[in-house]
Formats: C-alpha cells, sequence, structure tokens
C-alpha cells in the first residue's frame, strides 16, 4: 500500500470509515472573519471538539501547528494554493497560484495537501494553468507519500450553477484522471443527484459546506450525503463560525460517524 493511501487513511474513523475535517482555510483568502480573528484561539476551539483533521493554510500550520502536535489531535490538512474565487473578485480576472510545495507541507507536519480544480474558467489558458498545476502536484505527492485531495468546483465566472449535477461530475472526474487521491466538492442538492457525482468518480468524495446555514439544514444534507456515498464532511463556516461551536461539532460528529441526524 503506497504512503500516501495509509495517511488518507488516517483522515478518516476506524469504525465508520467516515472523517469530519474542518476547513479554517477560508481567511486566506478573505482576510480575518468574525469567530477567526485570533487564528490560535480558533484552531484549539475547533481541535478540542474532537474533529478528524483540520484544513489550514501553510502559514497558520507554520504558527500554530504546535497546537496540534500531540497524539490524538486532528490530522492536519494543508492548502496549497491561492483561491481567486472570492465574490469581490469574481468574474473581475481569472488566475491560479500555487503557494506552497508538497514538500514544503510536509515539512510543516501536514498529513494531506488540498488545491483547487476549477471548471468555468472564462479563460482557457487559466484553466490550462489549474490543469498542469494538479498533474504536477499529483506526481510530486505519489513521489512522497503524500495524499492529495482536489477541491474539484464549477466556480469560474463563466459557470453558470455551482451545484448542477453535471458540472460538479465532470469538475471530480478531471481531478481523479489527474491524479487526485479524494475529491472535496459541492453538495448537489439530492441523494440521487449526489450519488451519481460519487459512482463517476473512482477516488473518495468529501463534501463541502459552503455558506453557514442553520444546524438542522446542515445535519440533513451530510445526511443525504453520506447516503449517496460521500465518505465524509470537510465544512468551515457551518462549524467556526458560530457561538455554540461545540454543539454543532457533536452534532456532525454524531451524524458523520454514527448517522444521527436529531440536531441539538
Amino acid at each position: 500500500m503506497p504512503g500516501s493511501a495509509v495517511r488518507l487513511g488516517r483522515l478518516l474513523d476506524r469504525t465508520s470509515g467516515r472523517s469530519f475535517m474542518v476547513a479554517f482555510d477560508r481567511t486566506l483568502a478573505m482576510g480575518p472573519e468574525s469567530y477567526a480573528e485570533d487564528s490560535s484561539a480558533a484552531i484549539t476551539r475547533i481541535a478540542e471538539q474532537g474533529v478528524d483533521a483540520i484544513l489550514l493554510s501553510p502559514g497558520l500550520i507554520k504558527q500554530h501547528g504546535g497546537l496540534l502536535a500531540y497524539r490524538g489531535a486532528p490530522a492536519i490538512v494543508c492548502r496549497l494554493d491561492f483561491p481567486f474565487l472570492g465574490s469581490a473578485d469574481r468574474g473581475a480576472g481569472e488566475q491560479f497560484r500555487l503557494i506552497a510545495s508538497v514538500e514544503e507541507a510536509a515539512a510543516l507536519g501536514a498529513d494531506a495537501v488540498v488545491m483547487f480544480h476549477t471548471l468555468g474558467y472564462r479563460d482557457k489558458r487559466a484553466w490550462a494553468d489549474n490543469v498542469a498545476a494538479i498533474g504536477a502536484v499529483a506526481e510530486r505527492a505519489r513521489r512522497i507519500g503524500v495524499p492529495l485531495i482536489v477541491e474539484a468546483v464549477p466556480w469560474g465566472a463563466a459557470a453558470d450553477d455551482p451545484r448542477d449535477p453535471t458540472a460538479v461530475a465532470e469538475a471530480a472526474r478531471i481531478a481523479a484522471e489527474l491524479g487526485a487521491d479524494a475529491i472535496k466538492t459541492e453538495y448537489v442538492g439530492s441523494v440521487d443527484a449526489m450519488r451519481d457525482v460519487v459512482r463517476a468518480c473512482p477516488v473518495p468524495v468529501f463534501v463541502l459546506g459552503g455558506p453557514r446555514v442553520g444546524l438542522t439544514e446542515v445535519i440533513q444534507f451530510t445526511d443525504d450525503a453520506l447516503e449517496a456515498g460521500a465518505v465524509g464532511v470537510i465544512y468551515g463556516r457551518n462549524v467556526w463560525q458560530r457561538d455554540d461551536l461545540a454543539d454543532v461539532a457533536a452534532a456532525l460528529t454524531r451524524a458523520v460517524h454514527h448517522r444521527e441526524v436529531i440536531a441539538p
């Protein structure tokens, strides 16, 4: 078994075979946001909930990796690229840039790495750069034995619907064929449509959370995504941008690992 498969398996719970990961990389693109101004305190709050992994920028791993340096801590997943996809610049210009290497992420202590595959670029040269970067990173990740999770989303300036099932399936399948070990993508709105996305993707699929919604809603679409075959969730604002983080994390842990859908 290659090292990347071993490390990917460590992101999953031994009993349930699923993963509840928290994404705390939004501030890389958007700067300090509510509940995230003190990065050290935010990471500590997330880690205390017993989540399986935390997605962080290279700089936050460098500054705060010590907060996760103990047996039983959440695994560390490192963002390798800068997302030019915020609402402030959507459509104003399309770029793709790597900001860290697999080697740097491993040296910082990361257990896995994440980068985007975006469909719907208006400028196909930007898409070509994105695709080439995924292939190159996948090759380096295989050599080092670090799993590559690709966030495959139709979020480009020319995309019509970020949750279109056909576009999501296309983004995910292309990323898998470029060498991704797992996919992070949108929940497309129904169990049957999401099942088609998962079935067409030859590597494990995680669903992302997006903007904060009510707890009942996030618990329900979590259960639906798992019913469709997703191996877990990677949620950001729906976890850490709340006063009741502990209650939300506990409810999501039950939903992911025990398929309990009753919110507190």
